[in-house]
């Protein structure tokens, strides 16, 4: 009976393990998707303020469209990687559990 006992204390115990492991996990990813959206909008906001103030400077000031197209490609590509690495990232932690 001590055996039964303890075979159920730790499937029990394994159980809650596994449980314990997907919230956490459901909590990661909500909290990177929150971060990444305030990012997102903290991005728009600064390539809408670039935007404006190449409207609205003077010549001498105004960023060549040339290097204002390599901002915004190179902005793509780190938005690339962070999506693959995001995406890596939870399907590796998927494949744990």
């Amino acid at each position: 009976q001590n055996l039964t006992v303890q075979e159920a204390l730790k499937k029990q115990f394994k159980e809650v393990a596994i449980q314990s492991r997907i919230t956490l996990f459901n909590m990661y990813l909500k909290s990177a998707e929150d971060q990444r959206e305030e990012y997102k909008k903290k991005h728009e906001a600064n390539v809408k303020k670039m935007d404006a103030s190449q409207h609205t400077s003077n010549n001498n000031e105004k960023l060549s469209s040339t290097f204002v197209q390599l901002i915004n490609e190179r902005c793509n590509k780190i938005s690339e990687r962070i999506r693959s690495t995001y995406k890596f990232k939870s399907e590796s932690i998927l494949l744990k559990s």
